[in-house]
């Protein structure tokens, strides 16, 4: 995706300004350029419960680590990478945002 317009970076690292949705977790999930972004899961099913725990790879972390994440909102964390996981999409759709331009190629 080409760059539209300057976008500050104190605008840029609260807004999302790219997203997806994550269609499969096989292999994990990260942004082809190496972006950061922070993911929103909608359960696909009524829940009782306020969140679910992903596996990711936060920005400043060297390996993975299990994180809450809410259900029906933008969470804080600042994400590298989802590991591999086959079961979460079974009941969740997962979108992802980054405060950066992503290029569709490759997501």
């Amino acid at each position: 995706m080409a760059k539209k317009g300057y976008i500050s970076e104190t605008v840029g690292g609260g807004r999302i300004v790219s997203h997806g949705q994550v269609t499969d977790l096989s292999r994990g999930f990260k942004l082809p350029d190496g972006g950061t972004f922070t993911v929103y899961v909608r359960p696909k099913y009524s829940v009782s419960t306020v969140d679910t725990v992903l596996n990711v790879r936060l920005y400043q972390e060297e390996g993975f680590s299990p994180v809450p994440v809410p259900f029906n909102d933008w969470s804080p964390c600042v994400i590298s990478e989802l590991a591999p996981d086959t079961e979460v999409l079974n009941t969740n759709d997962i979108y992802w945002g980054s405060g950066q331009a992503v290029s569709e190629e490759g997501v």
